[in-house]
């Protein structure tokens, strides 16, 4: 009578463990994103905030034209998206650089403007590329195409972004940011990532190594599923309206 007055009891703390245990394998997945996607921000965000000691190079990442210089701007003025030193780093060969345009354009608008030098100040490029401007204000995308030479490995580079705008007066006025590149060698982590991604999302292992570029890049194009983390990203710049809106890769005018 005993044993059978203690069944019950045991069938309780059966069921009970067996709920705790689906409910912990349940839940860790969860708990695992969510810690991956702080870890993530905070790493951006020291990123963003810290320096290096090799690029501590001048710069100026926000446009320095005012609504009463140029007319086409309502608030936010033309953005480098990149960190408080004006730069990072890239494993690249040809990398993407990310900005804020403040305005859209036309047919009969001029090109955007984009040159490359080294440290020794000569240009890298063959000729300073010009593309044209989307329709709408919002984040955009400039790629270095593969008709030039690739960035070496080691090396820093110096990039500078002109756009045209029109002041009240109907004159026409530049505005520009500029800032720093590295390319380095691409860690064990991020070449196994990229090989074999698994679960794991690509911009993580370069986040871990302090690869800014490729971090914004992996963002950028995966926004959707981690449209937190590309929030937050934003948020930096205080762009975070722009979360939800399409991103854009200038294309290059003809010439």
């Amino acid at each position: 009578m005993r044993c059978q007055k203690l069944l019950p009891w045991r069938s309780i703390v059966f069921i009970c463990t067996l709920t705790t245990v689906f409910y912990f394998n349940f839940s860790l997945p969860l708990f695992i994103q969510k810690a991956q996607a702080q870890n993530l921000f905070e790493r951006v965000n020291r990123m963003f905030s810290g320096s290096r000691s090799e690029g501590n190079a001048s710069g100026r990442s926000r446009g320095g034209a005012t609504r009463s210089q140029c007319s086409q701007i309502d608030s936010n003025n033309l953005i480098a998206l990149v960190p408080n030193n004006h730069g990072g780093l890239t494993t690249q060969e040809y990398p993407q650089f990310w900005f804020y345009l403040p305005f859209g354009g036309d047919s009969q608008s001029p090109p955007a403007k984009f040159r490359l030098l080294d440290e020794q100040k000569k240009s890298v490029l063959t000729k300073p590329l010009l593309f044209s401007l989307p329709e709408k204000k919002g984040i955009v995308s400039i790629s270095l195409p593969s008709t030039e030479k690739a960035l070496s490995v080691g090396e820093k580079y110096y990039w500078y972004l002109n756009i045209t705008c029109v002041n009240p007066e109907g004159l026409n006025t530049n505005i520009s940011v500029n800032g720093w590149i590295q390319r380095v060698e691409a860690s064990s982590d991020i070449v196994n990532n990229i090989q074999e991604p698994g679960n794991q999302p690509q911009y993580i292992p370069d986040a871990e190594q302090d690869i800014w570029y490729e971090t914004v890049s992996q963002l950028a194009h995966n926004r959707v599923v981690y449209q937190q983390g590309w929030t937050n990203l934003l948020s930096l710049f205080q762009l975070q309206e722009f979360a939800n809106s399409p991103v854009y890769e200038l294309q290059r005018q003809k010439e």
